[in-house]
């Protein structure tokens, strides 16, 4: 990712603009970008080929740092959600359907009740 943000930000060097100018020719909003340039989000691949575009990039080379940033993202997640579902209990990650069943299953009886009258 570090290495596609060095590039991201040297593209919008090369392009002059400033972040508003940005935002307005790539389609999205001053703070996305501003969380593109700093890593703290990986941009859709529409908004790199703009910015290259602006900013006279490899489109190729690009691609390849977009692509290996976003595996390296999806890679990182994965994991850390596998095992905080397989520290939790049973009975945690199924108490919140239980309750759900058990209100519809109230609502049932009490709408049942109440057509009997």
């Amino acid at each position: 990712m570090d290495a596609l943000v060095g590039e991201l930000r040297g593209l919008r060097g090369e392009a002059g603009l400033t972040l508003r100018e940005l935002s307005l020719k790539a389609h999205v909003s001053d703070s996305s970008l501003s969380r593109y340039f700093t890593g703290q989000a990986l941009p859709p691949w529409e908004v790199v080929v703009t910015l290259a575009d602006l900013g006279g990039g490899d489109h190729v080379r690009l691609r390849q740092l977009w692509e290996d940033a976003r595996r390296a993202r999806r890679q990182s997640r994965w994991p850390v959600v596998a095992e905080v579902a397989a520290a939790r209990p049973a009975e945690r990650r199924f108490g919140p359907v239980v309750g759900v069943c058990a209100l519809v299953a109230a609502s049932g009886a009490v709408g049942w009740a109440l057509g009997r009258r």
